[in-house]
């Protein structure tokens, strides 16, 4: 197990760092531009603060919760958000800048609103952002019994919307199924489906369960994958095709990825030929598949090049010793 925390942390830190170069590239221009050779920066023209291998918000995120976790005292939202604030200072001291990325939650960061502020405009959203499914991985190996809990915990942190909360949950349902329970991908839609109790998102799976692998998806299966195309509400680019930020769609594909993904490298490419706002979706994607298959599928700079992997494995061995020994 502490071999499948470290690959599955470490997963997500890999899938962080190559997608947020190509953040809400459209898939158009994805599958021209880039082949999995190096590190691609074209995020705001390249006019950014990302190096080859630097990971993002998703990762930083992600690392809050698992300090949060291994904190002596209830996991709670309070204690995430402080655990994430105080990853995001460190960040910024560190570097002189933030990492890129960042949504609503940094207006509560630098003061500019409050956390009801920022809770209160996600809420009223249809689908929120996609933070609580960004950082929901290491979820995956609190106790069974805290599962739904510490999900919703990790929505209403910053998220209190009931797409989010669900999208928690379903997130966190993929990485258990996958990492703790040994889960076959072949088989994922039919375990959720005896799980899950909600009827709109059992609904929202029979229909990915339908769709066709990643190499024959067409234009309407990605409507029902992304909802309407090109993304609507991106001032600086109106022909975006691609995965909106919104926690619902972004946990869907998910699952629709590591249903077709059979190794870590499958989940990254997959995810990043989804295009729009594909880091988050390829930092989930490749962690669990990293922690379910390993990461020897995946080419050697992203490996020898993301930053941070060696202090996920230190965070992966205190998460071993306090859920496992």
């Amino acid at each position: 197990m502490k071999r499948v925390i470290t690959t599955a942390l470490q997963g997500v830190a890999i899938g962080d760092a190559f997608g947020v170069g190509i953040e809400f590239k459209s898939r158009l221009w994805i599958r021209e531009h880039v082949h999995f050779d190096q590190f691609v920066n074209v995020w705001k023209g390249g006019k950014n603060n990302i190096s080859p291998g630097t990971y993002s918000d998703d990762t930083e995120h992600t690392i809050g919760l698992v300090r949060a976790l291994l904190a002596n005292e209830p996991f709670s939202t309070d204690l995430l958000l402080e655990m994430c604030k105080t990853e995001y200072q460190n960040d910024k001291t560190a570097k002189g800048f933030p990492r890129d990325g960042h949504g609503s939650i940094e207006a509560w960061y630098t003061g500019a609103k409050s956390i009801d502020e920022v809770r209160a405009a996600q809420a009223s959203r249809d689908d929120p952002g996609n933070a609580p499914v960004m950082r929901a991985v290491p979820l995956a190996f609190v106790a069974e019994a805290d599962l739904y809990k510490y999900a919703l915990i990790n929505a209403n942190a910053t998220h209190p919307n009931e797409n989010g909360r669900m999208a928690s949950y379903l997130t966190v349902l993929v990485a258990s199924y996958f990492l703790r329970h040994e889960g076959e991908r072949h088989n994922l839609i039919n375990w959720l489906r005896g799980v899950i109790k909600d009827d709109g998102m059992l609904y929202s799976l029979v229909e990915i369960d339908m769709l066709p692998s990643p190499s024959y998806l067409r234009e309407q299966d990605y409507l029902v994958l992304h909802g309407q195309q090109p993304l609507p509400h991106i001032p600086w680019d109106s022909t975006i095709y691609g995965l909106p930020c919104a926690a619902m769609k972004t946990a869907l594909n998910v699952v629709y990825v590591l249903k077709h993904s059979a190794s870590a490298f499958e989940a990254l490419r997959d995810s990043v030929f989804m295009g729009g706002d594909i880091d988050s979706l390829a930092a989930v994607c490749t962690g669990i598949a990293g922690g379910k298959y390993g990461l020897d599928s995946l080419p050697d700079f992203l490996i020898s090049q993301t930053e941070g992997l060696q202090r996920m494995e230190v965070l992966a061995d205190q998460l071993h010793r306090k859920f496992f020994s």
